[in-house]
């Protein structure tokens, strides 16, 4: 059965200091992924295994025709899969079905205090009584991560607090190769993290190129092509922005060209980078503050 999201009363001091970002993340709606993958509660748990592996998640919202039902997990999976030899069955005989459910008009600090009390690590939101998005502890962290940004001196977004720039939506802890990475070393990493493509840097963090899917298809087309390095197919002549670089000249760049991400770099050096999702997302999380400014900031 869902339950509607409640504060817990247990630490009504703690409860009452909390504080996230100000400005427009205020309510659930804000920073929920409206992109939410569920399953049907009759369908074969193999295929909830499939969706879970498929999209790197750790849990499905389980629905049917009437809404929301309940939530299968990895944890269910493996305690299944472990304590029995498991040969069939549907999602709804294994679910969860004690699960804390949030309105998208909620506010962030009750989920926040929620995702904090509990061992689960997303929530599902709804509307008018339907799943409409869900809501992961890594949402509020990405969502409120510019608050404990180090303030340094030629920091303009302190002055600036509404410039829009490379570092607020970078992606950083990047996969990286170096040139003398064995081609089938990238060809590994390619393919079990599921991404387009490996910056290439050197001992210094310094980019010399990228290693892309399209780069490995075409050694995989030509008949002579032997085992080697990353240096024999790498493109060499990389399109990157700095982190101080605005985000909108980033968002045409990825719209004017056939590439999905762009590197960022910090004094010369990689230190995160930036695909067309990443954009789509945070579009999706702040529509008011970004719209609002690029019409201050057309290109």
């Amino acid at each position: 059965m869902a339950t509607k999201g409640r504060l817990s009363a247990d630490n009504p001091a703690h409860t009452a200091t909390m504080q996230l970002a100000p400005g427009e993340i205020t309510r659930a709606k804000d920073i929920a992924q409206y992109s939410v993958v569920s399953i049907n509660k009759n369908a074969s748990v193999y295929d909830a295994i499939d969706l879970m592996v498929k999209h790197n998640i750790t849990g499905l919202p389980v629905v049917d025709d009437t809404g929301l039902r309940g939530i299968i997990s990895e944890k269910d999976v493996l305690k299944l899969l472990y304590d029995t030899e498991f040969t069939g069955g549907c999602v709804g005989d294994y679910m969860t079905t004690e699960i804390l459910t949030f309105d998208e008009e909620d506010d962030i600090v009750d989920i926040c205090q929620c995702l904090m009390s509990n061992n689960f690590r997303r929530v599902p939101v709804l509307s008018h009584g339907k799943l409409v998005a869900i809501i992961t502890r890594a949402d509020l962290i990405r969502a409120n991560k510019n608050r404990f940004r180090p303030v340094l001196p030629h920091d303009i977004t302190m002055a600036h607090p509404n410039f829009l720039l490379a570092r607020h939506v970078m992606t950083c802890g990047l996969l990286t190769v170096s040139r003398h990475t064995p081609i089938y070393r990238a060809m590994e990493l390619i393919a079990a993290g599921d991404i387009t493509g490996l910056p290439v840097v050197d001992d210094e963090m310094k980019l010399v190129g990228i290693v892309s899917e399209k780069d490995i298809i075409n050694l995989l087309c030509d008949p002579d092509a032997k085992p080697g390095l990353v240096q024999d197919c790498m493109t060499r002549e990389v399109v990157s922005f700095d982190w101080d670089d605005s985000l909108f000249e980033i968002c045409h760049c990825l719209i004017n060209n056939n590439f999905r991400r762009i590197p960022i770099l910090e004094k010369g050096k990689l230190t995160g980078i930036i695909s067309r999702r990443d954009i789509i997302i945070y579009i999706m999380q702040n529509r008011e503050h970004f719209f609002s400014q690029r019409s201050k900031q057309r290109i």
